[in-house]
């Protein structure tokens, strides 16, 4: 039976269950399959991750299965999308939950199953405790992995141009832009980089979207923005100011230093740009997510979950106004 996911301010488990054991007795091949409990996991402004505590010819098995919003934001890849994603990295030897099962048709909505690891995100933690050498090697490790995984002929990638392009388009359709953040747009425009190497590239690589045990990186989550483009981007985003919490004198994510960082990434094979290059994209971080914290507050009021947290991120942006006007 489900274990309380209905209770108030929460949402509901979005598949039938006997559907959904159906569908697991078909990917696992058998027919003892029994749903013990579902939870909702922590964290997760955008998607919903449950854990499944299944029973398998009276073997336990931990499923992760990932659905939702019914509201996104315009940049949530459709699941068949992030799923593919997901599969190149797995494939590159990133460390990510095994990727095993998309339904994208047979059950709605779309969802995504994967292992479940175990593992803390909660950012505030993670930069509590200090400078983190190992975890930043790692860290640094798997991003330089995820850049080795190039854009196929079929790909679209996005220039740093159509990425400016685009921050211009919701900042469009907000009811009210800050000055510091229509700078920030102007600035961009007129400083963008020229098209370099193109690759994978995660755009939500911050602390507080991977797992960690005992110091060291499990897995990194939340895949639902990646697509092809300057590998530059994920760099500039996730050593920005925005992520660091209360440790801003460690500039890589709040972790450890910026150099650290770097040095790692290179030993790890990653090709690291010029400063200017990765200053636009920290100026481009900071904008960014200055447009998505508006676009949470409007899901937030919309209805969406969870609705204190999108709110909370809306509050954020005149403080991310400032950080721009400070940077250009």
């Amino acid at each position: 039976m489900l274990d309380g996911v209905h209770a108030s301010g929460l949402p509901d488990f979005p598949i039938a269950q006997d559907a959904l054991i159906d569908w697991l007795r078909a990917r696992f091949g058998v027919s003892d399959v029994r749903l013990d409990r579902v939870s909702l996991l922590p964290g997760g402004a955008i998607q919903n991750n449950w854990r499944l505590d299944l029973r398998i010819d009276d073997q336990t098995v931990l499923l992760v299965l990932r659905s939702g919003p019914e509201l996104p934001l315009p940049e949530s890849r459709p699941k068949a999308e992030e799923f593919d994603n997901l599969q190149r990295a797995w494939r590159a030897g990133v460390p990510v939950p095994q990727p095993l099962w998309l339904s994208d048709g047979d059950l709605r909505p779309a969802f995504i199953v994967s292992e479940f690891c175990r593992g803390d995100s909660a950012r505030n933690r993670l930069i509590a405790g200090g400078d983190n050498g190992a975890l930043l090697t790692d860290l640094a490790s798997a991003l330089a992995r995820i850049h080795t995984v190039g854009a196929t002929p079929e790909t679209a990638p996005a220039s740093p141009l159509r990425r400016v392009e685009t921050l211009d388009e919701w900042a469009c359709v907000l009811a009210r832009v800050p000055d510091g953040i229509a700078a920030g747009l102007d600035w961009l425009r007129a400083n963008f980089p020229s098209r370099g190497a193109v690759t994978l590239v995660h755009r939500d690589f911050r602390t507080g979207n991977f797992l960690v045990e005992d110091g060291r990186l499990v897995a990194v989550l939340d895949w639902e923005f990646a697509n092809w483009g300057d590998p530059a981007e994920d760099i500039g985003w996730f050593c920005a100011a925005c992520w660091r919490g209360d440790a801003q004198d460690r500039e890589a994510g709040g972790l450890g230093a910026r150099g650290d960082f770097y040095r790692a990434y290179q030993d790890a094979g990653g090709r690291l740009p010029g400063p200017e290059h990765i200053r636009f994209w920290e100026v481009f971080a900071h904008v960014r997510w200055a447009l998505i914290a508006m676009q949470q507050g409007e899901r937030g009021r919309a209805g969406a979950y969870p609705a204190r947290e999108l709110e909370e991120a809306e509050a954020r942006v005149p403080a991310l106004a400032r950080t721009v006007a400070g940077m250009i």
